[in-house]
């Protein structure tokens, strides 16, 4: 068994072997080509970037949210497609909340007025507020008196008087309904004649909005009121004025004696004829089309409504309206791009600062500048061909390019240090074998980084998320191209600036080539390579670093753990908006001062027998008026049923039938209390009129707002206990219930699931990737475990720093995983390629690629580091998740993975393969990553002449590595692969035996970084 067990590794190993120097011997002959036709090979980038960039014809902005969060299987979907073909919007809502110590105080409700008039004047070129307001008939009890009417009200009417002020206590005693009063011809003669007002409702109407009379009402006048009044002066409706008012103090009475919070609305009436004939703006905010007349006047409301000048001290206004939400989160979305600028400006610094040296002619300023071109030419690559496809581009895409500043720049680095750690021979070689053997030994590491990267987004892209799955289509394409354009681009630019250094040229200034030049001294020092080399490999492997690191990792993990088990889930689009946006601070306010409002729905009916389905009607309103979720049921059919047996008919009679119920409901719709449902709650096949019948009924509807909910859990309960119940109930007929906040819930619904399921395909394929690009199973695990425990941490601190399970959150994880994996996969491939004892490997592999990974690091870290002042939430919480994956991937890349590899890590590829043949070394050249083994042995030369030990110690024995043992780990406090391993590597005729030593010091020969 045990044969079998080392004959299955050593097949493994000839697999992983072979897999790893295929691909570097492609990459060596790839590299040789550019370097020598460098300008053949950019032009060629240049012309593919410029064709994919023709797909920018077709690029498309998806603004909509109903497009972008909600899956578009949806019953939420499907509703607002029914309700859309068959109950269209008709109203748009805007809502102004005012504040002040005492808005019950005269001069907070002048205030209103004046607010007040300031609309009823707004207007544009082609509509005034009386064109494009809602309008109900004014049945108000003192019909047949003279009513209170604003100047402005009368003004736009073309009839204006003085205001005659109507007697308190007539005002306050009258209720009668003069449908019920007069008989019906009578009464429609009269409702025909009745003027109809614009739909605005505030506490204002308890006054009809009369000027001379509210500046004459004294403090006790107001409190009376507001506190007793039942009725509105100006459409006759019973109201509760008292829903107006938040933050209500009451004295010993009863009555309200103070309030911190009042609201005005206005309600706007969409032409639907305009929008018929195309001449309508789409509105992003709230998915509805909307005429161009009625969109334009509501800027004219949001400038009258927010203009301060005018304003009393001690008066705060918070605005709502309808189309403010698209325009604000549109604005802030673009708004913030701007920080893209600065991330490209001081990525370009830190690149300059890294690759190049402080001197005239070893600075690569063009070098860096075209290295971040790259990721330009990526971005338009990848935008121009999704938007060839048809693939919409999401608000959330505009973190793609600090995603691709990051991952560029980490490739470049990687480049860079693999130059940089060629050994002495090779450096010997020309110009074309160097670049060659650079791209030769860093290839494998940027291909295992950019596929994982570019799996983990192919696999998201198959979410049910429109925004989600667009964002995963354009990253996984801007990630192959950034891949494309680092390794051939950036490196025929290498190949240039390369010439020109060893020709002595100005880095900047190619032309000039300085007389008598020579590098100074401080140029020459690199303070990150000396500090991996001298201490962080020397120090980080000694038995008290490696306890502490393991414990450390395990506190953290554990507290990480209960952090993540508190991770809550919820969506809310108002995050999308900035905090400083006068509409965020209307929310804040509102769920201040409003805090036990739920939240509004509808039921809609399609086309059915209603006079059949009035028993399931009422049992529907029964049993949701009942119910612990729903807080309030508006229904007409309530007040259809209330107002026929106020004058002693039952609902329905015994022997009615179904024309005389549409005619008794004609009857209901045209009276006072039944006035506002037959404007927005039916839709009848056919004009009606007061006289006759109504037509046959095409959709109804009723509204009811849900209790306030504290959690995502009991949101998903409310809405699908009321869907059950609709079903349960069984109609006979299209019913069914929408709410817009249901968007949410319904994505709430789904996310957590999409979320892992996501998280879980795309680490499935993380782990497939790396697997047959490290080649090697063990390695592969290791690789995960730091993903997996970077995930757990990320997802703690997102719980730490106020974050939830979103749609943004969710993408954000699922490009987080793409990401912490390059950092131990860089470290998990180099270790794979180091010979020696396990400690000697690690310590190798920290000192060759620790500067690259680190680099790598910082720079994803300052690409969005500006992005932390954001008002949007998308690059907030980009920023925070994005702090936490670099800061974690780091730790466990860097520190973690090291020390475990140092204890446990695996064979490296040439140990398998040359224990497969027998021991007898009949392996070629070693293949490697950043630094060389030759390297080591000039390494370990450099550290003997600076007077550090390198004599084997009792735990660093000179025992050779023995194939049994390859992959064990510490038994007995002592490493049973510990010691150095003496290879014969044969190249041609010449043999070379390498001697790692623990703490390897960097060539001389080695240039910067």
């Amino acid at each position: 068994m045990a044969a079998a067990k080392t004959k299955s590794r050593n097949i493994l190993g000839r697999i992983s072997y072979g897999i790893v120097t295929s691909l570097e011997n492609a990459f060596h002959t790839y590299g040789s080509a550019i370097s020598k036709r460098p300008f053949a090979f950019i032009v060629a980038c240049l012309a593919l970037t410029g064709l994919c960039s023709i797909g920018l014809i077709n690029f498309t902005v998806e603004e909509r949210p109903f497009k972008l969060w909600i899956p578009q299987n949806s019953d939420f979907m499907t509703v607002m497609a029914w309700q859309k073909e068959n109950f269209p919007a008709e109203y748009r809502l805007h809502v102004a909340i005012y504040e002040a110590d005492n808005v019950l105080d005269k001069s907070v409700i002048l205030e209103m007025l004046r607010i007040h008039e300031a609309v009823a004047n707004a207007s544009t070129p082609a509509a005034s507020w009386s064109d494009v307001c809602a309008k109900m008939p004014t049945i108000t009890n003192s019909y047949f008196s003279r009513r209170r009417r604003s100047v402005s009200q009368e003004i736009a009417s073309g009839f204006y008087s003085e205001p005659v002020a109507v007697p308190r206590a007539k005002r306050q005693n009258e209720d009668t309904d003069w449908s019920t009063v007069l008989d019906r011809d009578t009464y429609c003669g009269f409702y025909e004649k009745i003027d109809q007002e614009c739909m605005e409702h505030s506490i204002l109407e308890l006054w009809g909005y009369d000027r001379t009379y509210i500046e004459n009402l004294t403090p006790e006048e107001i409190i009376d009121d507001v506190t007793n009044e039942e009725k509105s002066a100006v459409f006759g409706f019973p109201t509760n004025f008292t829903e107006f008012l938040g933050d209500i103090v009451r004295d010993e009475k009863g009555r309200i004696i103070k309030a911190g919070a009042s609201r005005q609305i206005w309600i706007t009436h969409i032409n639907l004829t305009a929008i018929d004939s195309g001449e309508f703006v789409d509105d992003t905010g709230t998915g509805m089309e909307v005429d161009k007349v009625s969109f334009d006047w509501e800027k004219e409301l949001i400038d009258a409504v927010l203009d301060e000048k005018d304003r009393p001290e001690g008066i705060n206004l918070y605005l709502m309206a309808s189309s403010s939400f698209g325009m604000i989160s549109q604005a802030t979305i673009m708004g913030d791009v701007q920080y893209l600028a600065f991330g490209f400006g001081i990525m370009f610094m830190y690149v300059q600062v890294m690759l190049g040296k402080f001197n005239l002619v070893e600075q690569r300023p063009v070098l860096s500048l075209m290295g971040l071109s790259c990721v330009g030419m990526s971005i338009f690559t990848s935008y121009g061909i999704c938007s060839a496809f048809g693939v919409p581009f999401g608000p959330v895409n505009n973190i793609l390019p600090f995603l691709l500043l990051g991952l560029g720049i980490d490739d470049m680095f990687v480049i860079m240090q693999a130059w940089n750690n060629l050994d002495p021979s090779e450096k010997k070689e020309k110009l074309g074998e160097r670049i060659g053997l650079s791209l030769k030994h860093a290839g494998v590491s940027i291909t295992v980084t950019s596929v994982t990267d570019f799996a983990a987004f192919a696999i998201g892209s198959g979410t049910v998320l429109p925004a989600l799955r667009s964002f995963c289509l354009y990253a996984a394409v801007g990630i192959a191209a950034v891949y494309a354009f680092q390794a051939t681009f950036f490196v025929a630019w290498f190949a240039l600036d390369q010439q020109r250094l060893e020709d002595k040229r100005h880095g900047f200034l190619w032309f000039w080539k300085p007389k008598n030049w020579t590098p100074n001294q401080c140029s020459q020092k690199d303070i990150c390579q000396t500090f991996f080399h001298d201490v962080y490999a020397k120090y980080l492997f000694k038995l008290p670093s490696k306890i502490s690191v393991i414990l450390i990792t395990i506190g953290i993990l554990a507290v990480s753990g209960w952090g993540l088990s508190n991770l809550r889930q919820e969506f809310n689009p108002i995050w999308f908006l900035p905090q400083s946006s006068y509409l965020f601070k209307f929310f804040m306010k509102q769920e201040h001062y409003y805090p036990t409002v739920g939240e509004m729905g509808t039921i809609y009916f399609g086309k059915m027998n209603y006079f059949e389905e009035m028993p399931k009607l009422e049992e529907l309103i029964t049993r949701m008026e009942a119910s612990d979720t729903i807080s309030e049921v508006d229904s007409w059919f309530t007040k259809y049923k209330e107002y026929w047996e106020k004058q002693g008919f039952q609902v329905p009679e015994a022997d009615e039938n179904e024309e005389e119920f549409l005619d008794k409901l004609s009857i209901f719709l045209h009276s006072p209390s039944g006035s506002k449902h037959r404007i927005r709650n039916f839709r009848f096949d056919g004009i009606m009129n007061c006289t006759d019948p109504a037509p046959p009924i095409l959709a109804s509807s009723i509204e009811y707002r849900h209790h306030l909910f504290s959690n995502a859990k009991e949101q998903i309960h409310a809405m699908d206990s009321l869907k059950a119940l609709i079903k349960e109930i069984g109609f006979d007929g299209e019913v069914n219930a929408w709410a817009r906040i249901y968007s949410g819930w319904e994505t709430d619904k789904i996310i957590e699931k999409e979320l892992y399921t996501n998280m879980g395909l795309a680490m499935m394929v993380v782990f497939l990737v790396t697997l047959v690009l490290i080649a090697n199973f063990y390695m592969s695990l290791m690789v995960l475990l730091c993903v997996i425990m970077t995930l757990i941490d990320v997802g703690a601190l997102m719980h730490w720093w106020g974050l939830t399970i979103d749609t943004v959150s969710c993408i954000d994880l699922v490009l987080a995983i793409g990401l912490c994996v390059d950092y131990a996969a860089h470290v998990g491939h180099t270790f794979m390629k180091k010979e020696g004892s396990r400690d000697e490997r690690a310590r190798l592999t920290v000192a060759t690629i620790g500067p690259a990974v680190l680099n790598g690091g910082v720079s994803t870290f300052l690409a969005f580091i500006f992005l932390a002042n954001s008002d949007s939430h998308v690059f907030i919480t980009f920023f925070k998740i994005f702090f936490g994956v670099v800061i974690y991937g780091l730790f466990h890349g860097l520190v973690f993975l090291p020390v475990i590899l140092s204890m446990c890590g695996p064979a490296s590829y040439l140990s398998i393969v040359d224990s497969s043949n027998g021991g007898r070394g009949e392996i070629h050249h070693s293949t490697q990553d950043p630094i060389s083994d030759v390297e080591g042995k000039a390494a370990l030369r450099n550290s003997e002449e600076k007077g550090v030990p390198t004599e084997p110690t009792e735990t660093d024995s000179l025992t050779p590595v023995k194939n049994s043992e390859a992959n064990g780990c510490v038994e007995n406090g002592k490493d049973r692969s510990n010691g150095v391993a003496l290879n014969n590597v044969s190249e041609g005729s010449e043999m070379v035996t390498v001697l790692l030593d623990p703490i390897s010091e960097r060539s001389n020969e080695n240039t910067k970084l």
